[in-house]
């Protein structure tokens, strides 16, 4: 909901979505936090001024944050969440730039850096910090099933 009440921040060529910054605890959700993201990706994309077309980047969200998950499990190494966040910003800024260069005219490459840094932002600068916290706290262990 954050991507929808926040659209200035959300969509364009910076898009810092707040949102974003809860792809990094999804390896404390396990595949609910994968279906969750994914979920929340296809609805706010469903508000994009893009159109439906944005819709078809619920696909690499999905994968991407499928491997968010799965890296994390088979390593169970913190530090994985900042690589596999920095992957799927760098993959959606790929997808995302391109969709947005295409729509609208932007330049190709600075459409993708642009994608790729508000992604960062949002998954890694504050996802980090999240995931970090609500590890050592254990918040999320009183409210999901063991």
């Amino acid at each position: 909901m954050l991507v929808i009440f926040l659209p200035g921040l959300s969509y364009g060529p910076l898009q810092v979505r707040l949102a974003d910054a809860l792809l990094a605890i999804v390896p404390l959700l396990g595949l609910a936090g994968v279906f969750g993201h994914t979920l929340g990706v296809f609805v706010a994309n469903l508000f994009s001024p893009a159109g439906p077309i944005d819709l078809l980047n619920t696909i690499p969200s999905f994968m991407m944050a499928f491997i968010v998950y799965y890296v994390y499990t088979k390593t169970n190494n913190d530090f994985t969440v900042i690589a596999s966040c920095t992957a799927y910003s760098t993959v959606l800024g790929i997808t995302v730039g391109w969709m947005l260069s295409f729509l609208y005219g932007y330049p190709l490459l600075i459409t993708i850096a642009y994608v790729i840094l508000g992604n960062f932002i949002a998954s890694v600068l504050l996802g980090w910090p999240l995931f970090k916290f609500l590890k050592r706290t254990g918040v999320l262990h009183k409210w999901l099933p063991k």
